[in-house]
């Protein structure tokens, strides 16, 4: 390796952020993974992950009328209408049947707000009792009868706040330039609004490949004379909406180098695609390595015929086996799309000692890999080699004792069920009495 496996496992770990996704007629709201596309009309959502989907407008099926989001949850509230989505497209991808919920959510309302820090841009004093250091930030601010802001401790009135200086319709200054600016925040101010919110969820498959889905959601009128955006409509009238469209993908990996980390942060937002075109632009038919958290790295080089893989993992414990062996130490990583590799590799696992080793899954018991392990003293490592198709594995910190099956009690000897016929000690025939 290029790297020791301490070295790879000290590296900076690259995390993902999270936006938001806008639409002409809804909001993806509190997603904690990364919308990098829309392609066409689909909007990209990620695999395993909750779509909060709140509607802005509905455009009702042939045109000619669109309701709010606001208009649906009065409706809904008041027992007017009833909104039921309906899967078009991709029904059995989905984890469960999609929920609505109304209520009031929280919002963007356009209005945004500063905050600043400042620095005390003069010499050490100390005023009021409060030491201002230069350089260092301020959370209060002296100022004279005349509202400057003042250094000389016999001409300060008061210590102000941040916030009080910066209102300007409290006419404080600083022509002194005893500050100076330090960082800014910017934020939006958040309001709550009536509206609809739709929750659904496309199952993790673990795979390369995009998943399409699609909704519609029904209006059924409940009461008489009930009117949507102006239109009046009956009991038992249903109007359908356009449909809204999705693509489930998995986002790449956030990273393509000859050392790469992938975290479970990364993980979670389900960056785990390996585009293996763009590893190979990135450093061509090349040794490669990849470390899965601190529990293990993989290392093989690429091909060129590489095919992409899902590199998503989990090092969750096999409840299980840790119960079997309760005074073992146990480390459990598990692929859970088998990503499989042209090129032979290796994977490196911590190691206290010889005795760790490193048992596989083979789908009905755990086996061990010795006859394929190394463990190096030096960087306290145990290494498996000849691996093309990531698994599920366990590190144990000894080798578990093999419970030996009870051995089979030997047959009796069959018993005769015939009587006896023996004579007795005078020769008589117990039976018969006869000689």
């Amino acid at each position: 390796m290029k790297k020791t496996l301490a070295a790879v496992l000290a590296a900076a770990m690259a995390l993902s952020t999270a936006t938001v996704a806008f639409a002409t007629d809804y909001d993806i709201t509190d997603a904690d993974w990364e919308i990098r596309s829309v392609d066409d009309d689909r909007t990209e959502i990620r695999y395993g992950k909750d779509v909060k989907m709140r509607i802005k407008s509905l455009d009702i099926e042939g045109g000619g009328i669109t309701i709010t989001g606001e208009e649906l949850c009065e409706k809904i509230d008041n027992g007017e209408i009833t909104l039921t989505p309906i899967v078009t497209e991709g029904s059995t991808k989905l984890a469960s049947k999609p929920s609505v919920t109304v209520g009031k959510w929280k919002a963007g309302t356009g209005n945004v707000n500063q905050a600043h820090t400042y620095l005390w841009n003069s010499a050490d004093v100390e005023i009021a009792g409060v030491k201002f250091r230069n350089g260092k930030k301020v959370t209060r601010i002296p100022v004279g009868e005349d509202g400057n802001v003042t250094t000389a401790p016999d001409l300060v009135d008061k210590l102000i706040s941040v916030k009080d200086f910066e209102d300007a319709s409290k006419g404080y200054q600083d022509t002194n330039n005893v500050l100076v600016r330090g960082t800014t925040t910017t934020t939006e101010e958040i309001g709550k609004y009536d509206g609809v919110q739709v929750k659904f969820k496309v199952a993790d498959t673990y795979g390369v490949d995009d998943t399409k889905v699609a909704l519609k959601f029904r209006i059924t009128i409940k009461k008489k004379d009930v009117e949507l955006n102006g239109e009046p409509y009956a009991k038992g009238d249903t109007l359908t909406s356009d449909e809204i469209k999705f693509k489930a993908v998995y986002g790449e990996l956030n990273q393509y180098a000859e050392d790469m980390q992938l975290t479970l942060d990364e993980v979670d937002a389900r960056n785990v695609k390996l585009d293996a075109s763009n590893l190979y632009d990135e450093i061509g038919a090349d040794t490669f390595t990849v470390t899965f958290e601190d529990t293990a790295v993989f290392e093989t080089k690429l091909s060129s015929s590489q095919k992409d893989v899902n590199l998503f993992y989990s090092v969750d414990e096999d409840s299980e086996l840790a119960a079997m062996y309760p005074d073992v130490d146990f480390e459990f990583i598990e692929f859970m799309g088998k990503p499989s590799f042209v090129n032979s590799g290796s994977l490196v696992f911590p190691a206290e000692n010889k005795n760790y080793t490193v048992y596989e899954w083979d789908g009905e018991a755990w086996v061990p890999m010795q006859d394929r392990s190394t463990f190096d003293p030096t960087y306290k490592t145990v290494t498996v080699k000849n691996i093309k198709k990531l698994g599920r594995y366990a590190i144990a910190s000894e080798i578990l004792p093999v419970e030996e099956e009870p051995e089979e009690p030997e047959p009796a000897e069959p018993v005769s069920s015939a009587p006896t016929t023996e004579p007795d000690d005078e020769g008589q025939n117990p039976n018969t009495g006869a000689c």
